[in-house]
């Protein structure tokens, strides 16, 4: 096993250092400098599984009204693999499989079981008694039956570290290290929570008999039993449920797996406005940076979606993570800070539980449509302002001699003065949700027949494009492929009318979406290689697509 010297060789080898922190215990800085899109680590994870259809949201310290992970049905058997062990892509109706394994390690293709043979199934591959996992699983309710798989397989994990005698593969004794540095805050866990953590560590300890799966009572320090086999696995869910992963795909808007990734936790603290995101690609977890990262400029990700208002955000860091969220988004100040004080309605940094507690009820957005037929769609000025603004900050490869920081800057004032003037009800998180709605209730019409609905499509698209420009970083995945998305739709809708369906449609702004598009996915997942994407060639071919049919057509066509 590495000692800490090791580590944190092996983290200034790749142009990073950890250093005191008084607020923060420590925070990571880049001791060079990483351009926007340059990768800033990448790994395989401690480890990771693809989610099952019933176990995709954990109950992460759900709630005190129903304390009890345990099931009393008898028999009940758990849902099936879905998706690759690999690259968690859905699997295809006939699908290679481990030979040795068969049941545990299910691919989407051949390329995808020799890459992850060669990366850890090799060692993986029956140190880990699968069949007594899914077993004690169905013991317990879906949503809690992540917390036992990651359980039996951290331990096996660490398990596997220890007693690999070469040292070999690298990112196992990495990760190991890394692992033992995490925090658990134990004490901080509400007594409900450790509760179910209790019962979820007995099952697993009562019927994942191999010591794989129980990597973590290795340490001479913990007596025999099974009451101290428990206790440690309880202080390991605490440590990975407050520093887990998800793998996310951006293009279909789903989790596809749960990562533990000990030195990315360990590394990058939070921010509601991140200069660096992750993409689970090919088996690795891949830190990008979202803009230029100076040297001694901290490195940070996102622990929460940035499309909450404040209040929630603030809420779930604190009682999940157990800290205080005081980023410069949060805290209002900044220009970034004052856009999200407009989402979230806060005036004066107050929250937004305060603030809405001293108002009338919410109004809905003035342009959102409440009859398809009568209302006729149209696009607020301050939504083409906003996108405007990020037009001009990706596709035209902006950089100043402050690197990025100065064109984001222009990116927050273009924001603010595009939305000064609007009613509150128009921009806040509450108009963001409706306009989503709108969107897919369109999307969901105009497959069934109702083409007449594109141009409302087109138009609540472009909305939502906009909520992801004023709480994202520009770069962001998703800022990318809503842009993708809208493109499409905007096509689509020029497509069934002979004039603009909407004002400010047409060709120009297809263009400027493809390209942003284009711009921000190369940027924030290295397209066309990033497996964070269900199909990141087809992503990568709709670009082309849309280019080639616009300059076939003109950049004016309709």
């Amino acid at each position: 096993m590495l000692d800490n010297g090791q580590l944190d060789e092996y983290v200034a080898r790749r142009g990073l250092c950890m250093v005191p922190d008084p607020a923060k215990g420590h925070r990571t800085v880049a001791t060079r400098r990483f351009v926007r899109g340059q990768t800033v680590l990448s790994i395989n994870p401690l480890y990771g599984f693809p989610v099952r259809p019933t176990e995709e949201s954990p109950a992460t310290h759900a709630d005190d009204s129903d304390p009890s992970p345990s099931r009393p049905l008898r028999g009940e058997s758990v849902d099936p693999l879905t998706r690759c062990v690999h690259c968690f892509h859905p699997l295809p109706a006939r699908y290679p499989r481990c030979s040795q394994c068969r049941q545990a390690a299910q691919y989407c293709s051949p390329a995808c079981l020799t890459a992850h043979w060669n990366a850890r199934h090799h060692f993986e591959c029956g140190h880990l008694d699968t069949e007594a996992v899914d077993e004690a699983a169905a013991k317990l309710k879906p949503e809690y039956r992540p917390y036992l798989r990651m359980a039996a397989g951290v331990g096996a994990a660490l398990d596997s570290a220890k007693r690999i005698q070469n040292g070999k593969p690298g990112w196992l004794q990495i990760q190991a290290a890394a692992w033992g540095r995490l925090v658990g805050h134990r004490d901080t866990h509400p007594q409900y929570v450790l509760r179910q953590y209790k019962q979820i560590a007995s099952v697993l300890v009562a019927h994942v008999k191999d010591a794989g799966a129980l990597g973590y009572v290795a340490d001479p320090s913990i007596s025999d039993g099974d009451d101290a086999r428990t206790d440690a696995v309880v202080s390991a869910l605490c440590r990975f449920g407050c520093n887990n992963f998800a793998a996310y795909d951006y293009s279909a808007h789903a989790v596809t797996g749960h990562l533990c990734s000990p030195l990315a936790s360990l590394l990058f603290n939070h921010s509601c406005y991140p200069n660096a995101s992750f993409v689970y690609s090919n088996g690795l977890q891949v830190v990008r940076a979202l803009r230029e990262i100076r040297e001694g400029e901290e490195v940070t990700l996102a622990y929460v979606d940035g499309m909450h208002p404040r209040s929630v955000r603030r809420k779930t860091l604190a009682d999940v993570y157990f800290f205080d969220c005081t980023c410069t988004r949060c805290e209002g100040a900044s220009g970034r800070g004052k856009v999200d004080s407009l989402l979230d309605g806060a005036v004066d940094n107050d929250t937004a539980d305060a603030h809405q507690s001293q108002q009338p009820p919410l109004l809905l957005p003035s342009n959102l449509p409440t009859n398809y037929t009568d209302h006729k769609p149209r696009i607020d000025p301050w939504v083409i302002r906003v996108l405007r603004g990020l037009f001009f900050l990706v596709n035209n490869g902006t950089t100043t001699t402050d690197g990025d920081a100065s064109a984001f800057r222009k990116l927050d004032t273009t924001i603010l003065d595009a939305v000064k003037e609007e009613p509150p009800q128009n921009i806040r998180f509450s108009a963001y949700k409706h306009w989503l709605e709108c969107q897919d209730e369109c999307l969901d019409k105009v497959s069934e027949g109702h083409s007449e609905l594109w141009p409302w499509a087109c138009v609540s698209s472009l909305y939502v494009l906009a909520f992801y420009v004023m709480a994202y970083p520009p770069y962001h995945p998703l800022v990318g492929t809503q842009c993708l998305e809208a493109a499409k739709l905007v096509w689509n809708s020029m497509q069934v009318s002979d004039t603009p369906p909407v004002d400010a449609v047409d060709g120009p702004l297809v263009k400027s979406l493809v390209l942003a598009a284009k711009s921000v996915l190369e940027v924030a997942a290295n397209l066309p290689t990033a497996s964070s994407f269900s199909d990141s060639t087809l992503l990568t071919r709709q670009i082309a697509l849309l280019l080639e049919q616009l300059s076939a057509g003109g950049d004016s066509s309709r």
